[in-house]
């Protein structure tokens, strides 16, 4: 069998096996579908094949900033990587799963400027920190505040998976952020101030709002959440 890109309906989905089969006295290449099980798991990645997967997933972010996800094209983020077609869709087997390791990885960055930089006992400096610094990085990046909204409605189990480990992330950052608000409590002001910024994010993308009353009416909101805690 060799390896066959195949475009589907949705944009460049899969990868095809061929086999050889005899028609009418000659021989064609049959596509099968590759199966999911072909996908080398992150885990299972040697250095090199991680070295070659950032590479991918640097191209993408740079492919979204420039012409938008929809319009990213598995062969072209080859081409912008340098890493060969077939090798992306061994680490990718879907152009969903993709974006969502590229929307999962940017940002991953994003947190770890937050976390890292966190030396204030008081909650609220580091919340409100994190809220300005998400807001101007999707306003830079109006291509990845679509992607954000368009990856929650897919129903790829890889890109799914993706988006649990970055709901996640989101969670633990909240955590780390709000050390020192009772417990019980972190949960529904995680939940309020991801539903703001959210709100927010969607309004300026659509243009119903500014940067500017983006800002302030987020940073209202922590600071109402966050009050006498």
């Amino acid at each position: 069998m060799i390896r066959c890109p195949a475009t589907g309906a949705l944009g460049e989905k899969y990868v095809l096996f061929c086999r050889w089969a005899r028609v009418g006295g000659g021989t064609v290449n049959i596509p099968v579908t590759q199966p999911d099980s072909a996908v080398v798991p992150l885990m299972d990645m040697t250095s090199r094949q991680l070295i070659r997967r950032a590479k991918i997933i640097e191209a993408v972010i740079e492919l979204i900033a420039d012409v938008g996800a929809e319009a990213v094209q598995m062969r072209d983020v080859a081409k912008r990587s340098g890493v060969a077609l077939a090798t992306v869709y061994r680490y990718f087997n879907s152009k969903d799963y993709l974006l969502a390791a590229a929307l999962e990885d940017w940002q991953k960055r994003l947190t770890r400027r937050i976390l890292g930089g966190r030396s204030d006992q008081d909650p609220l400096p580091g919340i409100l920190d994190y809220l300005r610094r998400a807001q101007r990085a999707f306003h830079r990046n109006p291509n990845m505040t679509a992607l954000m909204f368009q990856t929650t409605t897919s129903t790829d189990s890889e890109a799914r998976a993706t988006i649990d480990q970055m709901n996640r992330t989101n969670t633990e950052m909240f955590n780390r952020l709000l050390e020192g608000i009772a417990a019980e409590d972190i949960p529904n002001i995680t939940f309020g101030l991801n539903a703001a910024l959210s709100s927010s994010l969607a309004g300026v993308l659509a243009g119903m709002m500014t940067l500017e009353e983006s800002l302030s009416r987020v940073e209202w909101v922590a600071r109402v959440l966050l009050a006498d805690r």
